[in-house]
């Protein structure tokens, strides 16, 4: 295994070791979005706007589904897929 890829796998495991607060302390910027800051459709919706499905468990996809505007690379998460990137060609 080469030196580049066992670097990278140690400090995966480092990180994964983290907590919350002390992985926060890590990142490059500090004006990071929270996602738990960013409201779901149910949350932003009228108290009287149900969709069909909402009693399903798991709340429906009003309760899994979020919109945010603004520019991503500072949301706190792990990834950002692009999905023309893995569009069906071959």
């Amino acid at each position: 295994m080469s030196k580049k890829k066992k670097d990278w796998k140690t400090e995966k495991e480092r990180l994964l070791r983290l907590d919350r607060e002390e992985r926060r302390k890590e990142y490059r910027r500090q004006d990071f979005v929270s996602l738990d800051s960013i409201s779901t459709l149910r949350q932003d919706s009228r108290p009287n706007d149900e969709d069909e499905g909402s009693e399903l468990p798991g709340g429906g996809l009003r309760d899994k589904v979020s919109l945010y505007k603004g520019d991503i690379t500072v949301l706190e998460l792990d990834a950002i897929v692009n999905a023309g990137a893995v569009s069906g060609k071959k």
